[in-house]
């Protein structure tokens, strides 16, 4: 160890927040996901629309099936659908949300860390690319239709 290296300043390690919760990550930690993978969660669109941001349409839709309320709960589904990012996610979200997830999603998130996020693991990005149009239209119809119906009622 030179003298000069004593001030040399170490490259510090990032940090990230769940894709899902806002859960503050430390580097290393967590899971990264695929949009299908999230997107297929049915406990994930209870959840997102019964946000408070989303309540109103959700309330509006069931309550009153105003039309406006439902095009925004579609506009909603397509935001997170469409995401082409992956989502690099805290430990708690699977089993929250009901994600399986394959044992690569931790070594997924080590190389996201490793790589500052540029890492992509593969089938990542829009849903709509990676599910068969079936299963597809089966999430879309769930999440937009009658995703947070049960907190209305």
């Amino acid at each position: 160890m030179g003298f000069f290296s004593v001030f040399k300043k170490e490259k510090k390690k990032k940090a990230s927040k769940c894709a899902i919760t806002g859960t503050f990550l430390q580097y290393g930690e967590g899971r990264l996901l695929t949009t299908s993978q999230v997107v297929s969660s049915r406990r994930f669109w209870e959840s997102i629309m019964t946000e408070p941001e989303t309540m109103a349409y959700t309330i509006n839709h069931f309550k009153k099936q105003d039309k406006n309320a439902t095009k925004m709960r579609s506009f909603i589904f397509e935001k997170y659908a469409q995401k082409n990012d992956p989502w690099i996610v805290s430990e708690d979200v699977l089993t929250t949300y009901g994600i399986e997830a394959a044992d690569e999603s931790e070594a997924y998130a080590q190389q996201w860390w490793e790589s500052d996020g540029a890492f992509v693991p593969p089938n990542n990005g829009s849903a709509s690319h990676h599910l068969t149009p079936e299963v597809y239209e089966d999430i879309k119809q769930y999440a937009i239709w009658k995703a947070g119906e049960s907190r209305v009622a």
